[in-house]
């Protein structure tokens, strides 16, 4: 998680949703609720934010594959 938290920024967006690490930077301004929305997940564990808001509704779901980095790794 340390290197999700030190990818905080809206230069370096990482977030942690459902055990896997996304790379959001290109989508903070692609957002259609708005770059606020992302940056807050910016560096952190975005699950329970992302569930709220999206649930299990296939678009955002899909939308956010394509930003995959990989499994998160604990350690």
């Amino acid at each position: 998680m340390g290197n999700v938290r030190a990818n905080n920024s809206e230069t370096s967006c990482w977030s942690v949703i459902g055990g896997n690490v996304y790379n959001l930077t290109q989508w903070i301004n692609s957002h259609p609720g708005g770059p606020a929305r992302i940056r807050a997940l910016c560096g952190t564990d975005g699950t329970s934010s992302f569930s709220a808001q999206h649930g299990s509704r296939g678009s955002p779901t899909s939308t956010l594959a394509n930003y995959l980095l990989g499994p998160l790794i604990k350690g």
